[in-house]
């Protein structure tokens, strides 16, 4: 099963790619090359609409110099003339802030939530007796279980993932279900059932605990609520992913947001002062038809936005997002590590370690215990 999987998404990076470290600020030019990046830049982000801006800018001087007949010049001039007076009326910093700010506040709250699985699997394992001939098989089920759990709470929330996996078919291709789970997770989309499948997964899971239970296959009687109380957490994680991801940031906000910066944009666009370029030099002329001051500006509250943008959906497929596919190979692996613990012991990994015996060690403690400071 976890080959399959493996293979599957062995096209995303490394797990070295989370070994990624920020910038030092105390190295000299660090800042200049972080302005050169254009991976994740701001760059990459907006050089298309800056593209358009300068384009349609430039269309707008073209028209008012070749096209338009002395009247038209003189719309054109009092429309100019308007939008430079109210350039700055538009305030977009409350707004990009109120924007940005839920924005950022959501991605925290998201990456805070995001369910493990090591934790569930490893708790179980330790947590049974050791050599059950039925040990390694209720092992295997349960681990497999936990990441089919993840992979169907991350199929909700993230496109990449659900490309992945389109449909239950392709879950047991890669052989992370088997057919009568297949069908019983079909069967409960067809039934209009409202449950998330990864919480029915989670249902197999409690049952699994308690048939372990009911077989004493626990070293304790207490493990059993121990491994429930874990699990539990886990299945609130799942389900606290899936709620909160799917409420999405209201639209109309997000709407608001980019009324507000394009707007400010197309006013700049038409904002000149034709009587101070009329009056200056050749030069100074230049500068004044260069829209430098207003286009950054307007590219400034373009950057704000679209970051806001991004951390609206950290699960998608900007460069800044988080890997699911990354995290879903990390998780597989762990699992099938774990997993094989069961049946490991350190001396498996060490060979035959020569280990004092208890009476000597004991002697020894009393020694050092005994010795003055």
């Amino acid at each position: 099963m976890h080959g399959k999987v493996v293979r599957q998404v062995s096209q995303v990076p490394s797990v070295l790619a989370f070994n990624q470290t920020s910038p030092d600020a105390n190295r000299f030019g660090e800042s200049i090359r972080i302005l050169l990046r254009w991976k994740g830049s701001i760059y990459k982000t907006i050089w298309k609409d800056l593209l358009v801006y300068y384009a349609l800018y430039y269309l707008l001087t073209i028209l008012h110099k070749y096209v338009l007949d002395d009247d038209g010049k003189k719309a054109f001039v009092a429309l100019a003339k308007y939008c430079l007076r109210n350039s700055n009326s538009i305030n977009l910093m409350i707004m990009l802030s109120f924007f940005t700010t839920t924005a950022l506040q959501r991605l925290f709250t998201m990456q805070t939530m995001v369910p493990g699985t090591a934790k569930v699997i490893t708790f179980f394992i330790m947590s049974l007796k050791t050599n059950l001939p039925e040990g390694p098989i209720i092992v295997e089920q349960f681990a497999r279980w936990t990441v089919l759990a993840w992979i169907l709470t991350f199929r909700v929330v993230c496109k990449p993932l659900r490309a992945l996996f389109p449909d239950m078919i392709s879950l047991q291709v890669a052989g992370i279900i088997r057919e009568k789970e297949r069908c019983i997770l079909e069967r409960v989309e067809t039934e209009h059932n409202t449950t998330p499948r990864a919480l029915v997964v989670i249902d197999w899971m409690i049952l699994l605990l308690k048939e372990t239970a009911i077989h004493n296959r626990f070293t304790e009687k207490s493990n059993h609520l121990k491994v429930l109380d874990i699990l539990m957490s886990f299945k609130k994680s799942c389900g606290n992913t899936i709620k909160f991801a799917t409420k999405n940031i209201p639209y109309a906000l997000i709407q608001a947001a980019i009324i507000v910066v394009y707007t400010y944009g197309l006013v700049t666009l038409m904002a000149r002062n034709f009587e101070e370029a009329a009056s200056s030099g050749f030069m100074e002329g230049i500068v004044n038809f260069f829209p430098v001051i207003p286009s950054m500006q307007f590219f400034i509250f373009l950057i704000w936005l679209n970051f806001g943008r991004v951390a609206v959906n950290p699960f998608g497929t900007d460069e800044d997002d988080i890997d699911v596919k990354l995290l879903l190979e990390t998780h597989i692996q762990d699992s099938y590590r774990l997993g094989n613990l069961y049946t490991q012991e350190l001396d498996h990994i060490f060979g035959a370690m020569v280990r004092q015996p208890q009476k000597q060690y004991n002697e020894a403690s009393s020694l050092q215990t005994a010795a003055p400071i």
